[in-house]
């Protein structure tokens, strides 16, 4: 059966400050257009598996930058709503060196965090549904409308992924600390994208260990608690300087689980988008094969890392240049 993904998230606008400046000092923005849900169905698309945008944007000129640019990657934006309101935005201040990154959120009274509910028929058609914990964090409206729709596509038969993308910052914000309704997903999600961090926050427990024993641990918790995940999938990542890492990732299983070998990644160029990228590679393989757990890990890692190296937040890597990057070729296509 060819799999249809539905994404449901908002879209937002990412003004960076460039040439290695931080927001406090820049005199220029670079705008890219992005959001975690939308950078899976982008990257999804660039693979060739059919991918569909569910959203709200703003009836204006930044609602329209943000449509054609799904439009143009691919993705399906015929159930992309519009209203009155503004567009949900964030500002970076880029890693550089030893400097870290920063990003601030504007996007409270959005259309998208102040919208409707979702009508049923976004999910005409679609065989799998990904959302993130981001959209339950935004605001209660977006929180509603996000079970809602989840809770319609298990109706359905859909099968989903949910990532917890955890944003202290989004919940602070609206005096929630979001276990409940994190819980709630997870309750219903075939695979879940989260830590042994995340594990612990919805369990109440610390977990013990190094490295993938820790986490092998957690996965086994979380699925043992929620009955209708299959499987857990998670990175590590190992800061060596804001252009220096080193990415590992594992899945899980109640059964069995697989680790992907390290990849050092060097010259980094953008980090936003890499754990979205990272989702996409898993999920191009899980849903062809669930139980083929090692090359759904490896290529979750394949994509994560090709990311790094593309400004944006998206991922744009077509399936050769990834398969390319499967085998661990980086010599020039001739």
């Amino acid at each position: 059966m060819t799999s249809v993904v539905a994404c449901f998230g908002e879209v937002l606008l990412r003004f960076a400050a460039s040439d290695g400046a931080t927001l406090r000092d820049t005199t220029k923005l670079d705008v890219h257009v992005g959001g975690a849900e939308a950078n899976v169905a982008v990257a999804l698309a660039n693979l060739g598996i059919a991918t569909r945008m569910i959203s709200a944007l703003p009836d204006n000129p930044l609602g329209t930058l943000a449509l054609k640019t799904l439009r143009r990657e691919g993705v399906d934006t015929a159930y992309l709503a519009t209203g009155k309101g503004r567009m949900g935005t964030y500002f970076l201040t880029p890693a550089a060196g030893s400097r870290g990154g920063e990003v601030l959120y504007d996007r409270e009274g959005s259309v998208f965090s102040s919208g409707d509910a979702v009508s049923p028929t976004a999910l005409h058609g679609a065989t799998h549904l990904h959302v993130s914990g981001i959209s339950l964090a935004v605001s209660s409206t977006a929180s509603a409308t996000t079970r809602a729709l989840t809770k319609e596509a298990k109706q359905r038969g859909l099968t989903l992924s949910f990532d917890g993308n955890y944003r202290p910052s989004l919940w602070q914000a609206t005096g929630r600390d979001g276990r409940d309704e994190i819980a709630e997903m997870v309750d219903m999600a075939d695979l879940f994208f989260g830590n042994y961090k995340d594990a612990s926050l919805l369990l109440g427990r610390e977990f013990s260990g190094e490295n993938g024993s820790r986490m092998r641990e957690a996965a086994l918790a979380l699925l043992n608690e929620f009955s209708s995940l299959k499987a857990v999938s998670s990175t590590a990542r190992h800061i060596e300087n804001g252009t220096t890492h080193r990415i590992s990732a594992r899945i899980d299983s109640r059964n069995a689980s697989a680790e992907s070998e390290e990849r050092s990644l060097t010259g980094i160029i953008d980090r936003i988008g890499t754990g979205d990228a990272f989702a996409a590679g898993v999920l191009a393989n899980w849903l062809e094969d669930p139980e083929d757990l090692q090359s759904a890990v490896d290529s979750g890692l394949a994509l994560s890392a090709m990311k790094h190296y593309e400004p944006g937040d998206f991922c744009r890597a077509t399936r050769p240049e990834w398969k390319a990057a499967l085998k661990g070729s980086e010599d020039v296509s001739r």
